[in-house]
């Protein structure tokens, strides 16, 4: 899939390429005004065995960017992974509504983390991240659980919730970055544009 998103202005270089088909993603870039492209990649995304979560979701976002990238030479191309983990386990997006209930049970009350991987690169140039945020859930009554998940919010996101939809009801807090948990960590995105020059071209921002 294929489809450009303008930016808010006039630009000197051809638009980002955002490899990815999260909504969440590409509300953000929508929301900064930098133009871009879409063009999901179709990439395994097991993890490997024993994996550590940071690992994970820094490789499938290298991985992501370097598939796209590799078709679109001279082109910036970013992408990103998000997964969440608790005490051992890392919970990506549910299989069914079963395994979606399993997660937010392990979820329930207490705090978790949520890493998201970023990469952006171009002809072999490669800038790579992972940001963490720690979210603390409110303890939630399976019938409450069972309840969220009958929405089908939780069915395609990491760790079987919505931070910025229905989910926020059982949020207590946040510490790090909000974004992070959306799945693009934007503060830190931005000022990795500003450092390699980008956002001038593409989107007129002043010196």
């Amino acid at each position: 899939m294929s489809e450009t998103v303008p930016g808010v202005a006039g630009t000197a270089l051809l638009p980002l390429i955002l490899a990815s088909g999260s909504p969440r993603r590409r509300h953000w870039m929508e929301s900064l005004g930098i133009p871009f492209e879409l063009q999901v990649p179709s990439v395994d995304e097991t993890p490997l065995l024993d994996e550590d979560p940071q690992d994970l979701v820094l490789r499938l976002a290298e991985l992501k960017a370097e598939v796209v990238a590799r078709r679109n030479p001279g082109r910036w191309v970013m992408a990103a992974d998000t997964t969440v983990a608790v005490d051992h386990h890392t919970l990506n997006k549910p299989l069914d509504v079963e395994d979606a209930v399993r997660m937010l049970s392990l979820l329930q009350g207490r705090a978790h983390q949520v890493h998201t991987g970023f990469c952006l690169q171009k002809d072999g140039e490669i800038h790579s991240l992972v940001d963490t945020a720690v979210v603390r859930f409110r303890p939630m009554t399976e019938a409450r659980i069972r309840w969220y998940v009958a929405t089908r919010e939780p069915m395609d996101k990491a760790g079987a919730y919505a931070i910025q939809g229905i989910g926020a009801l059982f949020i207590e807090g946040v510490d790090g970055s909000f974004a992070t948990v959306m799945g693009l960590p934007v503060e830190r995105m931005g000022a990795l544009f500003l450092g390699l020059g980008l956002l001038r071209p593409w989107v007129g921002f002043p010196d």
